[in-house]
């Protein structure tokens, strides 16, 4: 028998924000797909506004409703009470772009054996059409940034489970955290080569001064088993892409053969030089010195 899948969407006064249609074209893209091993979770943060009289309009959801401490203490309830040997995170306003993806990445998870399975996603800008594009897959960027999107990412359960789940203390990057301690921790993970889902871009995750806070804040202590990072140096990371080259060859390890090279071969070339300008800011770095610094918000 195949793998069951739990899908796990969080939901909260949705009809009042104006996200009734978002909602239902992601019940439905999960509904839709050709995988037929899935549950559907919705954990709702106790709606008061319709949301869940919509819900229950689809009998085949598992729907809990409590109050929550946010988003990822959400993502957390939802893993335990997942019964699928893997789970993926579907916001309630994006959806499965693919009725394959499920299809797809348990193929590619149970061929390679793999712990995580991540895949393309369409960012869909609503409001200026123009700016949706293709997010590209950048694994050898894994230590800067997170290099794909969560709404891409199937996990085995229990793999979440042993890592700790999700910091339930920020509201931004803590599935970038889940993210780094699999890779750090050793779990493999595998390219599903397939268009997954669609993000729609924004919200809170769009806020650069909350989500500079908490990635230097992550980068600390994330990576202070190899490399004790002052918070200048964290700050350098998160602006300029740039982090300390003993921590470089420290961390490139960890990365697959031809993205360890990428890494290492970026990371040099922005210690011999490196120029960024923006409305904004403007940065210039030659041998390892910053002559000018990324201005701090």
């Amino acid at each position: 028998m195949k793998p069951l899948v739990t899908v796990i969407t969080i939901t909260y006064n949705c009809l009042t924000a104006g996200r009734r249609e978002w909602l239902i074209q992601c019940i439905e893209s999960v509904h839709a797909q050709s995988y037929e091993n899935i549950e559907h979770i919705i954990i709702d943060g106790a709606s008061t506004d319709g949301t869940l009289e919509l819900l229950k309009s689809f009998e085949w959801l598992k729907i809990y409703s409590e109050p929550d401490k946010g988003v990822f203490d959400a993502f957390n309830k939802g893993v335990m009470k997942a019964d699928g040997k893997y789970v993926i995170f579907m916001n309630s306003d994006d959806y499965f772009q693919n009725p394959d993806a499920v299809k797809t990445s348990v193929e590619a998870l149970e061929k390679s054996g793999a712990d995580y399975s991540y895949g393309d996603t369409w960012l869909l800008h609503e409001e200026n059409p123009k700016k949706s594009a293709m997010k590209q897959l950048v694994i050898y960027k894994s230590f800067l940034k997170m290099p794909f999107c969560h709404q891409s990412m199937f996990c085995r359960t229990e793999a979440l489970k042993e890592i700790g789940l999700f910091d339930i203390n920020n509201k931004i990057v803590s599935d970038y955290e889940v993210y780094l301690k699999l890779l750090l921790g050793g779990f493999k993970g595998v390219n599903a080569h397939a268009l997954i889902a669609c993000y729609r871009c924004g919200g809170i995750s769009s806020d650069d001064k909350q989500f500079t806070k908490e990635a230097v804040a992550l980068y600390k202590k994330t990576y202070s088993k190899f490399y004790n990072l002052t918070d200048e140096e964290a700050f350098l990371i998160r602006k300029a892409a740039s982090m300390p080259l003993p921590l470089v060859f420290k961390l490139a390890g960890y990365l697959p053969l031809p993205d360890r090279i990428k890494f290492i071969l970026m990371q040099l070339e922005h210690f011999i030089f490196q120029v960024r300008t923006s409305k904004k800011n403007f940065m210039l770095k030659i041998f390892g010195f910053y002559i000018v610094k990324p201005k701090r918000a």
